[in-house]
């Protein structure tokens, strides 16, 4: 059961640390048609994404938007795939966004517009204080990485941390869970300081998850 717990957390925490580098998140399942009953007994049977019941919660919480993709065909038979953003008792889907219509055609463009038209509705009728429409785009040319000041942004986030909770609290709290970080990517018993130049990429992984840890530490 401990076990169970742990790698719940670990699950959760993972994809929070996407999250929290404020990159979007979009993920993915298939679907399967599941029997259940409702409080009467009764049987129904309702398409829901193929992920067990705790990890669907974990990520259900995360989610501004849980659509479900079909094949639908029009009047004349042609067919076209749609994506529906609202749940009905036959399959799950949802959105936090007020005014997104019951389905759009599954494209990108379509979604895009449908999201910006729900939150121009609802500024409108709840006041445009609550909104933003500064955007912010992380899809930039990629720098190259350099080993001397990774190294150095690793011991500098370090020391920033040990200042901030206490040599005792480092030692006992956060010392477990640095380690925990640099061997997910590096290896069990391996050190940063093995880290040869041709590793920078998993350095760079390191530092950003360590400064991750750091903000909860403010």
């Amino acid at each position: 059961m401990k076990g169970y717990t742990l790698l719940k957390r670990e699950f959760d925490e993972n994809l929070r640390a996407i999250l929290q580098m404020d990159y979007g998140l979009i993920l993915i399942s298939h679907s399967v048609d599941k029997t259940f009953k409702d409080e009467a007994g009764n049987e129904f049977n309702q398409i829901v994404p193929t992920l067990s019941s705790v990890p669907r919660t974990i990520v259900s919480r995360m989610c501004d938007i849980i659509g479900y993709s079909r094949i639908v065909q029009d009047a004349n038979g042609d067919s076209s795939t749609k994506l529906f953003l609202r749940g009905t008792p036959r399959y799950v889907a949802g959105s936090r966004f007020k005014y997104t219509p019951d389905f759009i055609d599954f494209n990108y463009n379509s979604l895009v517009k449908a999201i910006s038209d729900a939150i121009d509705k609802q500024a409108e009728e709840e006041g445009s204080r609550f909104f933003t429409d500064t955007a912010s785009n992380l899809f930039t040319e990629s720098e190259e990485l350099d080993y001397d000041s990774l190294m150095a942004d690793f011991a500098d986030t370090l020391t920033s941390l040990a200042e901030r909770v206490g040599e005792e609290k480092m030692t006992t709290e956060l010392d477990p869970k640095i380690t925990h970080i640099i061997e997910s990517h590096l290896g069990k018993g391996k050190k940063i300081s093995q880290c040869s130049i041709d590793q920078v990429e998993a350095i760079d992984l390191i530092v950003n998850e360590l400064k991750i840890l750091a903000k909860k530490y403010m």
